[in-house]
């Protein structure tokens, strides 16, 4: 019988839809617990577009699993596995959202949330360029969802700053977006990402990209750490 990472592996390979993919590791997680996401956690240094090891860090960043998360940390550095543990660690983090300008949209007033909400369905590119610089987070989630929206509207939307960092996680909740590189390479870079996402992302950034993060003048202190062991082979095993 296939051990259970090779299991998960698999039943990945057969789903081809990235958020069926995101709920079955979700459930799989859950149910496995600790042990599962350590004994699975080889698939966070596969390569950066591997499937499987993308679809496992998103799947760790949901909320649902940080219990799981944090008892696996600790299991990790049970077991000598110390960058899974910096990985997985679940960090207290306050989403505090700051006092961010609402963009004008030409109406002669302020436009209300619902109304905002509304424009962000639109599929006009004038109105989309207006939609990108709103800052609510629940403006942005339906934003996500525009098929007029394209990769490098998110990009833009990703390395704003000063952004909600509520709207940064619904970017990485969006498996449309969330599996695009350039966008997740955007959100890690950006001071406002919350520090597990970025961190539970950066496994999948590639070796060129990790040497220019280690020269970024601005990158937080943990993942310049991170990144300067992936960049020099380090191992989660």
């Amino acid at each position: 019988m296939a051990s259970p990472p090779e299991a998960l592996v698999q039943r990945c390979a057969n789903l081809r839809d990235t958020p069926m993919r995101l709920a079955f590791l979700r459930h799989a997680l859950l149910e496995g617990g600790p042990a599962l996401v350590v004994d699975a956690s080889f698939g966070l240094l596969v390569g950066p577009k591997d499937p499987f090891g993308l679809a496992l860090s998103l799947a760790l960043c949901d909320e649902a699993l940080l219990e799981v998360r944090a008892a696996a940390a600790s299991l990790a550095a049970e077991r000598g596995l110390l960058l899974l543990a910096e990985l997985l660690r679940v960090r207290e983090v306050a989403l505090a959202s700051p006092a961010l300008r609402v963009p004008d949209f030409g109406a002669g007033r302020p436009l209300t949330l619902g109304e905002r909400k509304s424009l962000a369905r639109r599929r006009d590119r004038g109105v989309i360029a207006r939609v990108l610089r709103d800052p609510d987070p629940s403006v942005v989630e339906i934003l996500l969802g525009n098929p007029s929206l394209v990769e490098a509207d998110v990009v833009q939307l990703a390395s704003r700053r000063p952004i909600d960092p509520s709207a940064l996680v619904e970017i990485i909740r969006a498996p449309r977006w969330a599996v695009r590189y350039r966008v997740r390479l955007a959100a890690i870079q950006n001071p406002a990402c919350p520090l597990d996402v970025a961190l539970l992302l950066l496994p999948h950034v590639t070796t060129p990209d990790l040497a220019a993060l280690e020269a970024a003048p601005d990158l937080r202190p943990a993942i310049l750490e991170v990144a300067r062991q992936l960049g020099a082979g380090g191992t989660l095993h």
